[in-house]
């Protein structure tokens, strides 16, 4: 199996959690850290690479 069927993106905040090459996740730039993951559900950037 190939690492993106593998691995998934969870929000730690609000739980929500799709395959991470789904495209539901949003990619916002933040001055301190750059490039981040955006929650699609709940807006959060607390985010977290799971490997199944």
């Amino acid at each position: 199996m190939s690492e993106s069927i593998n691995t998934r993106t969870k929000c730690l905040k609000c739980g929500f959690e799709t395959p991470g090459d789904t495209g539901d996740w949003a990619k916002v730039e933040l001055p301190s850290l750059g490039s981040v993951t955006q929650c699609p559900e709940c807006g959060s950037t607390n985010t977290t690479q799971l490997r199944r």
